[in-house]
């Protein structure tokens, strides 16, 4: 009753918020994922309203906080032209500042470091989802303003001078602690959403595998050497940034060197690197006389629905249909995107059998999962899609790579032509209808 006696003004802002909070992406997931991550941003705002509420203020330490501010401004226009490959492990190094903080300043800091640089990345990073990176600041000010609260609960660490060697070594060694401590709850709580998000979804893959550990092993090195630079003298942080900016440029130039050989829209192989290590294993399986199969799947009517939807959503169903397909083949298996809705499986070590079962296996899970759209036209909108799949087995009449694909692209033929959502098996003498499910 109260909104229709405000001025016409008000009531149409408010509105316009209305329908705004409405429009975000977020509400276009399902619990518990949903509820997990407004749980945490809402814990993340409490946090820092009451570190605020009860911090003291001086002068000479907001000094200190916008000059690291402005170092992670600077890491992030370094690289912000750079694009980043779907499905890498992408570091912004970001944190080497937030531990930095976390150490030299008041909690109050730590908790507030992440919202600055956060609406600058939004502003100036295109292709970002907002949610995710709202969650992911979310749990770095948690994880980094716990630290930071513990640390300058230390007694004989915080705010005294580095006056001896062994003082150092010893304020370096609880530094770097407490920088394990933030990689622990910051990963722990994003992996929590990742799991909910995806059961099928294993730490080791996700967070713990040997190339997100190196990588943090480093940023925690960065990031405790800056906390000691800054704490012998907060001048000398302008000596450290040059360092950390050329180790974030090196990190992306490790990720163009992979897009000569990732298509970058999937995360998947493109046409030829797969081509080249499917040579490999295919003289490889001729050599040892082991099985070998080749599937090609395609996604159904996706070029009416390209028409229909644009090219914005189909780029991120193409996304989704790829990381269905990886998450259920085993390490071994090798997977390219050849053509825009065509990808290429190589099977090694698997027969007939093996090969059906695991192409019909790919084909019920793509049929069950809906797709959410995050962005675009058709945001919120869910779409189900379905693949044909078209499978070749390796046998004595094939000599060469391209004989085996052109039989994987034959069995895709005879899958399509029968409808949606088959799957077409050639093995060996294959001249039947029992190859069709």
């Amino acid at each position: 009753m109260a909104a229709r006696h405000l001025p016409s003004h008000l009531s149409g802002g408010l509105r316009r918020a209305v329908s705004w909070a409405r429009s975000w992406q977020i509400w276009s997931l399902t619990d518990p994922l949903r509820g997990y991550l407004l749980l945490v941003t809402s814990l993340a705002v409490l946090a820092v309203a009451l570190a605020v509420a009860h911090a003291p203020w001086h002068v000479a330490q907001f000094l200190v906080f916008l000059g690291l501010l402005a170092c992670g401004v600077v890491a992030i226009e370094s690289t912000r032209t750079i694009r980043e490959i779907h499905g890498a492990i992408v570091r912004d190094l970001l944190p080497v500042f937030y531990l930095a903080i976390a150490i030299i300043l008041p909690p109050v800091y730590a908790f507030l470091a992440p919202l600055p640089l956060l609406i600058y990345k939004l502003r100036r990073v295109p292709g970002l989802v907002a949610y995710r990176r709202v969650f992911s600041n979310a749990t770095i000010s948690l994880a980094y303003g716990s630290v930071s609260v513990i640390f300058h609960a230390l007694p004989g660490l915080a705010g005294h001078p580095l006056v001896s060697g062994l003082h150092a070594l010893a304020w370096s060694g609880v530094v770097a602690g407490c920088g394990a401590l933030a990689w622990a709850i910051n990963d722990g709580l994003v992996f929590i959403a990742i799991k909910l998000a995806d059961p099928g979804s294993r730490f080791r893959e996700m967070i713990g595998n040997r190339e997100a550990l190196t990588s943090d092993l480093i940023e925690l090195s960065l990031g405790t050497s800056l906390a000691l630079i800054v704490a012998i003298d907060p001048v000398l942080m302008a000596l450290a940034l040059p360092s950390i900016v050329l180790y974030r440029r090196y990190l992306m130039n490790a990720q163009l060197v992979a897009l000569a050989r990732i298509d970058a829209d999937t995360g998947l192989l493109n046409a030829n690197t797969f081509q080249r290590e499917a040579e490999v294993e295919f003289y490889r399986a001729v050599r040892s006389d082991a099985p070998l199969a080749l599937a090609k799947v395609n996604i159904d009517d996706f070029k009416s629905m390209r028409e229909t939807v644009g090219g914005v959503v189909c780029d991120q169903l193409r996304r989704d249909i790829a990381g269905m397909l990886r998450e259920q083949l085993r390490d071994r298996d090798l997977i390219g995107c050849v053509k825009g809705e065509e990808f290429a499986i190589l099977l090694p070590q698997t027969g007939w059998v093996e090969a059906k079962r695991i192409s019909e296996r790919m084909r019920d899970h793509i049929a069950a999962e809906p797709i959410a759209i995050e962005s675009g036209t058709q945001e919120g909108f869910v779409f189900r899609l379905t693949v044909s799949i078209g499978v070749a087995v390796l046998n004595d009449s094939e000599r060469a790579l391209s004989e085996l694909i052109g039989a994987a692209d034959t069995a895709l033929g005879r899958a399509r032509s029968t409808g949606w959502s088959k799957v077409c098996v050639l093995p060996d003498g294959w001249a039947g209808p029992q190859g069709l499910s």
